[in-house]
């Protein structure tokens, strides 16, 4: 039976930035990584090294490689990602037919 060494509070802590850029990598390594995986890691990552811009730059050092290093291995699904954030970043649009027709209602 193998000896765990690490306290078992470990398992069930919440995930750091590091540890969000940690798996982001090794998704990456392992060729399991997905538009839909980037996107959420990455957007994650990006609010996170924000609001931690003043104090820590080697997070955001660390978020720019993680970029640069999908851009280098994997341009298509990074132009997807980006395609993706754009289209998540824009308003949603409700159809018009959700609205009454004021034509109609006027007389």
């Amino acid at each position: 039976m193998p000896i765990i060494t690490s306290p078992h509070k470990d398992l069930f802590r919440t995930p750091t930035t590091e540890d969000k850029l940690d798996l982001f990598q090794l998704l990456m390594d392992t060729h399991e990584l997905t538009v839909n995986l980037s996107l959420s890691l990455l957007k994650i990552t990006h609010g996170e090294v924000k609001s931690n811009q003043r104090s820590d730059h080697s997070l955001f050092k660390r978020y720019a490689e993680a970029i640069e290093s999908l851009r280098y291995h994997n341009s298509d699904t990074l132009q997807l990602v980006v395609a993706a954030w754009k289209f998540h970043q824009s308003p949603p649009t409700i159809p018009a037919e959700w609205f009454p027709d004021d034509r109609n209602t006027k007389e």
